[in-house]
């Protein structure tokens, strides 16, 4: 004869800890698409974009210590739920783990958010100063502390000395900025004075997240010669993980390139600043 057969419910209960990792694991997962879906394609507020994003890996962590708390429930009252505990624990882990991923940039890399290839005389914002929104970091450059941390660790970011007239210089840096796929705020070009200087800004914008950053490019120089400084700055963050190093580098590399693609061979060189006078 067969034992009286018990139900689910006798046999086990679910676990409401289990229940709950999952959801606020799956809450916080849409509060990252929302953030990203809302920022790159609606241009919502960074900060509140980045608050999205604070919240849901607050989520994520809290996911994880229900998780937790759960498997301890299932483990002693046999309760059901260990799939729902492995769907949200995976799910807050890829959310809690996935800033954890640039925390070695953070660490080898200083905390700074403006560079520039004259530390000295850094090229300066005018219309992108004024139309920058409340609470994104200030335009003015921060400074010789940011100077001394960036040319510790881009000693390569340098002026870009040209063979070549400032007015040519001057059309094939607005190029550069062109096919890049940046925006462009403000072109002035070189007058007639001695010596002449032209002045770019315009705005980038982050692969994924759409992040705005702001670029200066100032070209001074003669006839003969002219020199290239550009200025990429970060309106929100403290750390840039890099990435206006690298687009100060690849408006220079493109620069370099446009002047490579066009008639017969003048050099290019990134040294030290040297007063534009004196070749005149």
């Amino acid at each position: 004869m067969k034992p009286p057969r018990l139900s689910r419910t006798a046999e086990e209960k679910p676990s409401a800890l289990a229940a709950w990792c999952a959801r606020v694991a799956v809450f916080s997962a849409a509060l990252v698409f929302s953030a990203l879906f809302l920022h790159r394609l609606f241009s919502i507020p960074t900060p509140v974009a980045l608050n999205l994003l604070k919240l849901s890996i607050f989520g994520g962590l809290v996911a994880l210590a229900l998780g937790a708390l759960a498997t301890v429930d299932i483990w002693r009252n046999a309760s059901r739920g260990v799939s729902r505990v492995v769907f949200g624990g995976l799910v807050a882990i890829c959310i809690v783990g996935w800033p954890l991923t640039s925390l070695p940039t953070v660490r080898a890399l200083p905390e700074i958010n403006d560079v520039t290839t004259d530390t000295q005389a850094p090229p300066q914002f005018e219309e992108l100063a004024a139309i920058r929104p409340t609470g994104a970091n200030r335009a003015d450059y921060p400074g010789e502390v940011f100077g001394a941390a960036q040319r510790q660790a881009y000693p390569d970011l340098k002026p870009l000395l040209i063979n070549r007239s400032v007015a040519e210089a001057y059309d094939v840096s607005v190029d550069a900025v062109r096919r890049l796929g940046m925006k462009s705020v403000s072109e002035v070009p070189p007058g007639d004075e001695a010596p002449a200087t032209g002045h770019i800004e315009a705005v980038d914008r982050t692969m994924i997240w759409g992040f705005y950053d702001d670029v200066v490019i100032r070209v001074a120089g003669n006839r003969l010669t002219a020199q290239v400084d550009v200025r990429s700055a970060s309106r929100f963050g403290r750390h840039d993980l890099g990435r206006n190093a690298t687009r100060v580098r690849q408006i220079l590399a493109e620069i370099v390139s446009r002047l490579e693609a066009t008639v017969t061979g003048p050099r290019t060189s990134r040294a030290a600043p040297r007063s534009i006078e004196s070749e005149k």
